[in-house]
């Protein structure tokens, strides 16, 4: 299976991305300060994608708004100020929403939603917002954003979102160490705390003494704890099922000089409690047991997180045999050196099987169960048990003709030499892109085939219908004065529809050579391309009593020639369409907030089209005003929007009927160093 040139800029630019991913992933494994980490990896996300901005959001509690935590490239003072409501109407709340990246072309046009402040206050066109940790329960959102018009690629999208997921792994260990100092500090508590109670039983009497602290706590009369009582009237609290083996244990006691048991009471506030409780014997010179003494302590509190934990792991248990990703755990196998890297499974869940088709693997080894496995998957393997540092990657199922998402990490284990690889089965999601690459060729295959088509039928026509114009012409000469008026009428007719035939293919000829015979683009000054349209229209204009008023225009990237035809044919129509009046046009420009593109407008007080024909009217052959006396081939504001497409830019038309036209078009705007 080939692979593109490793100086492609696509693959330089990968090989970057996932460069920065390894060194996130290492700095999040060194680090506890979580804030910094956010900042490295907001500086990072937006320096590798050339962006001005990235921000990392924080939910919340409620979910309604997220708070901007760390970022780069915001006014001062809104990074650890600044809140984002998550209402479907911005980025953000529409993000939580996603199970994939969100990825904006033009915000401005975006029809999911149109904010928030934030955004549009610092003139953000493109980016991308992803989740970071679940989309069950997202801890918030990392975003990266800039003022160009941008159209970010999926592999763009899954390096954003590889550092989101850095950023999930550092939060959730840092929670997790969090909860472990907590729960370690309770049990400490629980195990280490002070004896409530002190006791001693005279077993030679059968008599059992305690303090006023222990009579409290297991709900007893003092006074009958404190003067004396059998030994049985103390172990009444206990349930049968923990009284079971409290008297075997004191028996055994009785031998080997040490009691201990665990077992739970009733206490006098009617609530069951835990307790342990420990003694010693004191034997007298013949060897026979005196009394017993010792102490109960309460250990509630540590019994309940213990059961919490249970409980906790069992979830995770079942957890991760319901998950539906994939999930093993490997271990780098001792090989001599001069033998290949093998790995042995020593974890794997029931979406496993499911996953890859190998059953029984626990114990053995991938290159025993897998030996057609390509190299290079040993060898991301042992990188990440050599640098510590998390990969993403995509393998193929050849035997199964499948296509898996691999996430490989280091785990906790035994030894370092351990690895968890969760995978996700994207087969559907790699035929759709392959099939939607395809389908991308067959239509660029299919679009130069009528481009071919366009320029050889109407190239192939001329001559045809130039032999049509010179007969009717040869006709109109010789017979003309034997014609009645209807037939010289006729005769017009058919010249008219030769002429307009001609125009026609002109027309088409020019609209299929847009791409093909561009010349290369170049700084542009628009004041001498309008100049040189005025001086051909200049004839039309005087005709016409026409005026034409302009403001300074500017310097743009683009083919002067192809630029001057705009003007043509924008000023021409509007000469043509100007009513019973003298046409008045007006030609402005504007600099795009946050783009390098200027708007051109060219104005009319002409007579106008109506609003729901104006999209129409730049298709090829469409004319809106044909029948109502005026010429017009209905190609010219094709060939516009076409040009205009060629340059990045795009036309849109401004119009009520009587009321005059707009049409405004973009141009990218000259290099400063142009």
């Amino acid at each position: 299976m080939g692979s593109p040139s490793s100086t492609d800029p696509g693959v330089q630019a990968r090989i970057r991305q996932q460069e920065v991913i390894a060194e996130l992933g290492q700095r999040a494994l060194e680090t506890d300060d979580l804030d910094q980490l956010m900042h490295d990896v907001s500086v990072a996300v937006a320096e590798t994608l050339d962006n001005e901005y990235c921000e990392v959001l924080e939910r919340l509690p409620g979910g309604d708004e997220v708070f901007l935590r760390q970022g780069v490239g915001w006014r001062d003072g809104l990074v650890g100020t600044a809140t984002v409501s998550t209402d479907l109407d911005s980025q953000a709340g529409y993000t939580l929403l996603s199970e994939g990246p969100v990825i904006v072309d033009d915000l401005r046009e975006e029809g999911r939603f149109s904010g928030p402040e934030l955004l549009t206050n610092h003139d953000v066109v493109s980016g991308v917002s992803v989740i970071i940790g679940s989309v069950e329960e997202p801890w918030g959102v990392l975003g990266t954003h800039t003022t160009d018009h941008e159209e970010f690629t999926t592999h763009e999208a899954n390096f954003v979102q590889s550092a989101a997921n850095i950023l999930a792994a550092a939060i959730e260990r840092a929670n997790k160490e969090d909860q472990l100092r907590e729960r370690e500090a309770q049990l400490s508590v629980a195990t280490d705390a002070a004896s409530i109670g002190l006791w001693l039983w005279d077993v030679q009497e059968n008599v059992f003494t305690a303090d006023e602290f222990l009579a409290e706590a297991y709900g007893m009369d003092p006074e009958i704890v404190t003067t004396g009582a059998p030994i049985e009237a103390f172990f009444e609290p206990v349930p049968e099922t923990d009284e079971d083996g409290i008297w075997d244990r004191l028996d055994r006691a009785l031998e080997t000089g040490v009691f201990s048991a665990e077992y739970r009471i009733e206490n006098g506030d009617g609530d069951v409690m835990w307790v342990v409780s420990r003694g010693e014997v004191e034997y007298d010179a013949s060897g026979d047991p005196v009394r017993m003494h010792g102490a109960v302590t309460d250990i509630t509190e540590r019994k309940r997180r213990e059961q919490q934990l249970r409980e906790r792991e069992a979830r995770y248990r079942d957890l991760f045999t319901s998950m539906s990703e994939g999930y093993c755990v490997i271990e780098r196998v001792d090989t001599p050196p001069a033998e290949p890297i093998d790995f042995r499974y020593i974890e794997v869940n029931p979406a496993f099987e499911e996953h890859t088709g190998l059953t029984d693997v626990v114990g053995k080894t991938i290159r025993d169960l897998v030996p057609e496995e390509r190299e290079e998957w040993f060898e991301t393997y042992d990188s990440v048990v050599e640098t510590g540092n998390p990969v993403r990657f995509e393998r193929e199922l050849t035997t199964q003709g499948r296509f898996l998402e691999c996430y490989a990490f280091p785990v906790g284990g035994e030894t370092d030499a351990q690895v968890g690889v969760l995978f996700t089965d994207v087969t559907k999601r790699v035929e759709r892109e392959r099939r939607l690459e395809k389908l991308v060729e067959r239509l660029e295959t299919s679009n130069d085939r009528l481009e071919q088509f366009a320029y050889a039928a109407s190239h192939d026509l001329q001559e045809p219908l130039r032999m049509v114009s010179s007969y009717l012409q040869l006709v109109e000469r010789r017979y003309g004065d034997e014609l009645d008026a209807e037939g010289r009428e006729f005769l017009q007719f058919a010249v008219d529809g030769a002429d307009r035939m001609r125009e026609m293919i002109d027309g088409l000829l020019k609209y299929s050579r847009v791409e093909t015979e561009g010349d290369p683009f170049e700084p542009v000054d628009l004041n001498a391309v309008l100049e040189d349209v005025l001086d051909d229209l200049q004839l039309r204009f005087e005709e016409s009593n026409g005026e034409v008023t302009t403001e300074n225009l500017p310097t743009v990237e683009g083919d002067s020639g192809q630029l001057r035809q705009i003007f043509q044919n924008l000023l021409d129509n509007a000469i043509e369409y100007s009513g019973d009046g003298p046409p008045r046009i007006h030609v402005s420009a504007e600099r795009r907030s946050g783009d390098d593109a200027w708007e051109i407008s060219v104005s009319d007080d002409g007579i106008g089209i109506d609003s729901e024909y104006s999209d129409q009217i730049f298709d090829v052959f469409q004319s809106y005003h044909e029948g109502e006396g005026y010429n017009g081939t209905g190609i010219g504001l094709a060939i516009c929007e076409r040009i205009i497409e060629r340059h990045g830019g795009e036309i849109r038309v401004t119009s009520e009927p009587g009321e005059g036209s707009t049409f405004t078009f973009t141009l990218p705007a000259a290099s400063d160093s142009d």
